[in-house]
């Protein structure tokens, strides 16, 4: 008569959690990798900000890609005075930096879109260059879910372009 093995349970579930991990170093890999170029440059951003614009403290980052490409960033110059840098992301990084008490808010701008065209969903609020000009650009979707545009001057919030129904 044969004697039957039995499969050992804990040799089963050591493959399982095996497999699991795999796929969570897998998957924490894949979006490590994804994120790289974003941290890389809002590394750079933070060190042109405070080498070429000045800035003391640097407290946010934002791009904005609309005729040329500009790293945004937030922070404080002398006098911890609130102001926004604007750098190109050309070779030269050209550097604007602007007040923050010098226009409005990002807070202001998304008021005049909403009051103005009722977006369903905003999806971005980022201040660029448009024209040679410091502008607030709002991207977001309307009532039929198509993708929109509103560029506002960043000086006193009048409309510079509409995009509507992309």
């Amino acid at each position: 008569m044969r004697v039957q093995r039995r499969r050992r349970p804990e040799r089963l579930i050591m493959i399982v959690l095996l497999v699991i991990l795999a796929l969570i170093v897998a998957v924490y890999g894949t979006l490590w990798a994804a994120q790289r170029p974003v941290h890389q440059a809002q590394k750079t951003a933070y060190s042109l900000a405070t080498s070429k614009g000045k800035l003391k403290t640097t407290t946010g980052f934002s791009q904005y890609n609309g005729n040329q490409s500009y790293y945004v960033v937030t922070g404080t110059a002398a006098k911890q005075e609130p102001v926004y840098a604007l750098i190109n992301t050309n070779k030269h990084h050209q550097t604007t930096v602007v007040k923050q008490s010098a226009g409005i808010s990002r807070t202001k701008a998304l008021r005049k879109v909403w009051s103005k065209r009722n977006p369903s969903k905003v999806i971005k609020a980022t201040l660029g260059k448009y024209d040679g000009q410091v502008v607030w650009e709002i991207t977001y979707l309307n009532q039929k879910q198509n993708l929109c545009y509103e560029i506002l001057q960043y000086s006193n919030g009048s409309r510079v372009k509409s995009i509507i129904n992309i």
